[in-house]
């Protein structure tokens, strides 16, 4: 899709297609746990409300224009909200779009990068 097109749709349906998406990758990426208990344990850290948020906050020097205009209007959203006004909630739910976003645009290259990005910087946390 045009990047016009995406933008066009709910935030909350970015946001659902990014949360998938960035799942998945880090499902992937831990497979080398080789049981899935302890892939779930790591993967719920990651994907958790505060792992996003974290991730979110990592990225944000490193965003464009249209994708930082993407996490304002997120992090603002009805669907951001549902949760009262927890921080945390409306942060991951900007993360989620700004990668649904890539995902559903076909900009891989950039969404690979971000994804890299904050699950080496994840691994360096664990490390600390």
């Amino acid at each position: 899709m045009k990047d016009s097109a995406v933008l066009q749709l709910p935030v909350s349906t970015i946001a659902y297609i990014g949360d998938a998406v960035y799942s998945l990758h880090c499902r992937i990426k831990y497979l080398d746990l080789l049981r899935v208990d302890r892939i779930h344990r790591k993967v719920n850290q990651i994907v958790s409300r505060s792992g996003q948020a974290k991730s979110l906050d990592r990225l944000m020097s490193m965003l464009n224009e249209t994708e930082l205009s993407l996490v304002k209007r997120a992090v603002n959203s009805k669907a951001a909200k549902k949760h009262g006004n927890d921080p945390l909630y409306r942060k991951s739910t900007a993360f989620e779009a700004l990668l649904g976003f890539l995902y559903l645009s076909q900009n891989y290259d950039r969404l690979m990068k971000l994804i890299e990005i904050t699950l080496e910087n994840d691994e360096n946390d664990s490390l600390r």
